[in-house]
């Protein structure tokens, strides 16, 4: 019997549903069976995919689960079961269970826009902000170097980058010291991610003593770091450099980074060197144009001069850095859905790591969930 060609069922009416049960052909005498059955709703019944409550026949057994059907989505599913069940409120509950579904939830690429809008990190001064990441492993050179360990301010886009041999939190707390602390200061806060020489509790010791606030990227989610943006700037100039000279990329590293120093950057409009100190760097090009016995001249004491340029220079970097964020959120929120988080959560995520290159599984990993509480 096809259930779809009856008139609709009221939910009260379930004495008409019954009776279509048991003049059903199919039905009917599984519906006379088990309510027989001394086993009724156990394993051990005739029928343990059905069971009777309340007077009506039902099938218990997961639809969307089995394998023939595929996990397929919530029309697919719905048409099916309407096919062969019928019971109040399908559709709601049918929708409900496939949208909760494990596995679906963790195999089927999602379709929506990733959750949460752009919150750019907006400093207002030198070194308020860093950024710190290793580069590598690269090919060994010859003075047995590996990996770049970079350093960036967020506001002057200053960086300090070291060629070292290996990755380790030793090595990222000794630079950290000898090559920003020394020449800049204690940053306010440094961002890194959740590398293992970056969560160690030397590193950790080291910037508390320090005064140095440590802040974590979210895992596989490295955007709030700004210094990734800087080690694929690092990557490119890096291969102009060297060509094929594979070995001796760490010889290259001061010139690269006079390079990026003395160059306007796009989110301020001024150059790093200007941003710290509040001149441009002189280059060779600056002696082939500047007039020979050219001298600046200014009737003010040259501790004001600074300080007047180095304030028109930060006051102009802060207007460009805040129409630059505008911008990048504008279009930034445009692929982009708003987060909801409501009270205790709850949600799914992937227990297994990240793979790269040609790969296959070789074992079942199971599902694991957890609970998000919005702060």
């Amino acid at each position: 019997m096809d259930l779809r060609a009856q008139p609709p069922l009221l939910l009260e009416d379930r004495t008409q549903l019954r009776q279509l049960q048991l003049d059903d052909p199919g039905a009917g005498p599984k519906l006379r069976d088990l309510e027989c059955s001394p086993n009724l709703g156990s394993d051990a019944s005739p029928s343990p995919s059905l069971v009777v409550n309340d007077g009506l026949l039902y099938y218990r057994g997961p639809k969307h689960k089995r394998n023939l059907p595929g996990h397929l989505g919530i029309a697919k599913t719905l048409a099916r079961m309407q096919s062969r069940f019928y019971w109040p409120k399908m559709a709601s509950e049918v929708k409900r269970y496939v949208l909760s579904c494990p596995v679906c939830q963790l195999t089927k690429p999602s379709q929506r826009k990733p959750a949460g809008f752009m919150v750019p990190i907006s400093p207002q001064r030198p070194w308020e902000y860093a950024g710190v990441d290793f580069v590598g492993p690269l090919p060994r050179t010859a003075s047995g170097n590996s990996y770049i360990l970079v350093f960036v301010d967020y506001f002057s886009k200053w960086i300090e980058v070291c060629a070292v041999r290996d990755a380790t939190a030793r090595v990222a707390a000794s630079k950290f010291i000898n090559e920003v602390f020394a020449r800049h200061g204690a940053p306010r806060y440094l961002i890194s991610d959740r590398g293992s020489p970056f969560v160690s509790e030397l590193f950790d010791s080291v910037l508390s003593t320090l005064g140095s606030t440590h802040r974590l990227t979210t895992a596989y989610h490295p955007q709030t770091n700004a210094t990734e943006r800087v080690n694929r700037t690092l990557k490119t100039a890096i291969r102009a450099y060297v060509g094929d000279k594979h070995a001796s990329w760490d010889k290259f590293m001061s010139q690269i980074c006079f390079a990026l120093r003395s160059a306007p950057h796009e989110s301020t409009g001024l150059s790093p060197a200007m941003m710290l100190y509040g001149r441009e760097l002189e280059t060779p090009l600056d002696l082939l144009t500047k007039p020979s016995g050219e001298s600046e001249e200014s009737s003010m004491p040259y501790p004001e001069t600074l300080k007047a340029s180095l304030q028109e220079a930060h006051d102009r970097a802060r207007e460009t850095l805040a129409r630059s964020h505008a911008r990048q959120k504008r279009y930034y929120d445009l692929r982009c859905r708003p987060h909801r988080c409501n009270g205790l959560a709850p949600a799914t995520t992937d227990p297994r790591p990240c793979m790269y290159g040609q790969c296959r599984a070789v074992e079942t990993w199971l599902v694991w969930s957890y609970v998000a509480d919005k702060e």
